[in-house]
């Protein structure tokens, strides 16, 4: 069994927010959507807007290893300093045991780095709510209590809302709170050792339902995530089982596992980095007429 540590600092989610914000890939799956990109843009200076479409920007996501190695407060400034003053020995030193190479990308633009991260500080993230890292701090927090009595597999997947990691070969697991990137997760595996950026849930006082709760009833609303979630009641399904059942391209069914994976109703079982299977998440499928009952019956 992996050791877990739940950790937290600013700076993880200074730097999945950009991360975010560079990323292409389906945003109306994303609680903040493709309407936070385009409010975001009207704040962001055109030049920075142009150096942040470089490509090799994807590695983001890696920095995980230097931000939990960094000394002292982790705050954005902070960590910018440090990194700014890192020879590639000492990056790569700080990336030992888990990593035998540090990833190009992240040596050759090290000084470019350093101009976006100081530019997305400036111009974006120092003007966050606060609230939002308020939030994080206190989830982190409940993670902490909750090693007291669950296993770490139970942990991981309570708090991905769904991905169950179990290996022999991976010693440590870094479980980080994350709120740009839900209801989705990041998770990066090195040797050994697995990064797991997982979302939050923010309780915001607003006469709506919450997004996460919308995501949650929408993901029924297709016939063939139904068929999915019928399949996997029988017994858990490799995607290319479910591929079989479905009858659906393979882009396609990506996008509807997806989905379930949003809401929370399908459990993901990894062993490396590779998924091996899915299986049903029945006791989540009982919580959706609680999470909808809760709402009505709250009084403002």
């Amino acid at each position: 069994m992996y050791k877990l540590e739940v950790d937290y600092a600013p700076v993880y989610e200074f730097v999945t927010s950009l991360y975010y914000y560079v990323n292409k890939d389906r945003l109306k799956i994303y609680e903040l959507g493709s309407d936070w990109k385009k409010e975001v843009d009207k704040k962001l200076q055109p030049t920075f807007k142009e150096a942040l479409k470089d490509k090799r920007m994807e590695i983001l996501h890696r920095f995980s290893l230097l931000i939990h190695k960094c000394p002292g407060e982790r705050t954005p400034e902070n960590f910018i300093t440090w990194f700014e003053r890192l020879s590639t020995t000492e990056m790569y030193d700080c990336m030992r045991p888990w990593v035998d190479v540090i990833p190009m990308d992240m040596i050759d633009l090290h000084e470019h780095f350093v101009y976006l991260f100081t530019e997305w500080n400036e111009q974006y993230f120092k003007h966050i709510d606060p609230y939002i890292l308020e939030a994080l701090e206190n989830d982190a927090n409940e993670k902490r209590e909750l090693m007291q009595n669950l296993d770490p597999v139970d942990i991981v997947e309570h708090s991905t809302n769904g991905i169950r990691i179990e290996s022999e070969n991976i010693q440590k697991l870094l479980l980080i709170p994350q709120y740009h990137y839900a209801p989705l997760s990041v998770v990066d595996y090195y040797k050994g050792f697995v990064t797991c950026l997982y979302p939050i849930e923010l309780e915001r006082n607003s006469p709506y339902i919450s997004k996460r709760t919308i995501t949650i009833f929408n993901s029924l609303s297709d016939e063939n995530r139904i068929l999915i979630l019928k399949s996997l009641y029988e017994k858990p399904r490799t995607f290319k089982e479910l591929t079989e059942i479905t009858q659906l391209a393979k882009s396609n069914l990506h996008y509807h596992v997806s989905m379930l994976r949003c809401a929370g109703l399908i459990r993901a079982h990894h062993s490396s980095e590779r998924v091996i299977n899915y299986s049903l998440r029945l006791d989540q499928l009982t919580t959706m007429q609680d999470r909808l009952l809760s709402y009505i019956k709250e009084s403002k």
